[in-house]
């Protein structure tokens, strides 16, 4: 009797022992599975953005050759507009309350020709200039989310970005003089500002920015419509802007 007992507690025993693992496996996949996810992976999600504000072009010196000899051609801007969208990635804190976002954007700008100066005519401004210089960009951009200021209620961010700029320049000076150029351009900008959250999933914000586009090249022609020369220079344009981002 004594060993029968004894063999029966020693099978139990084992029985408990081969049940038991799956059990404890079941308890502990159960338990990783509710385990929270990490703040900045909690913290990632899409979201657009919509923006509108004014543009400000440096002056613009065109130069090359014009009828054989070094000539510049001297544009003046008047305050343009700007408008754009985006679609960005937050990807959460990175490291030490700095955040990271990465951005598609889609802008299109505007500025009215105020004067030119043609040095081949002295420096007088020319006269009967009429014009404007326009340009669509696309732009990659990365955006660092910097620690809160006033217990977090803004959030500063910095950034820039890299893409084309498809430019239009179509300028009339003098007895008819043209330039008229459509081209894609290489083009880069700077970006600062700051936002406040609105509800829960918008923020507004206000920037700063500053971008250039390289090697603006444009044929210059006669009245008579013969090309004359060819010049070219860098657009150099600061901005400033308000929008809002909603979170998808």
């Amino acid at each position: 009797m004594l060993h029968r007992t004894t063999r029966l507690m020693t099978l139990t025993l084992t029985t408990a022992l081969l049940v038991s693992p799956p059990a404890f496996a079941a308890d502990a996949i159960i338990q990783q599975d509710s385990t929270p996810a990490p703040e900045s992976f909690q913290e990632s999600r899409f979201y657009v953005s919509a923006f509108a504000g004014a543009t400000f072009i440096d002056d613009v010196v065109l130069r090359g050759l014009v009828g054989g000899n070094p000539q510049t051609v001297e544009l003046d801007f008047d305050t343009g507009y700007v408008i754009g969208g985006a679609l960005g990635h937050n990807y959460g804190q990175i490291f030490d309350g700095v955040g990271l976002r990465a951005e598609l954007e889609l802008s299109y700008s505007d500025n009215n020709i105020d004067s030119i100066f043609f040095s081949g005519n002295g420096p007088a401004a020319e006269i009967n200039v009429d014009g404007d210089f326009s340009s669509t960009n696309l732009f990659v951009n990365a955006l660092f989310d910097l620690p809160g200021l006033g217990n977090d209620l803004i959030t500063p961010y910095v950034g820039g970005g890299l893409g084309v700029a498809f430019t239009d320049l179509d300028a009339v000076y003098g007895p008819g003089v043209r330039l008229d150029s459509s081209d894609e351009n290489f083009a880069a900008q700077a970006i600062i500002g700051a936002s406040v959250s609105a509800t829960e999933n918008v923020d507004l914000f206000v920037e700063g920015r500053y971008s250039r586009i390289f090697d603006l090249e444009t044929p210059r022609f006669a009245p008579t419509g013969a090309l004359t020369g060819v010049i070219e220079d860098d657009v150099d344009t600061y901005g400033v802007n308000v929008g809002f981002r909603f979170k998808l």
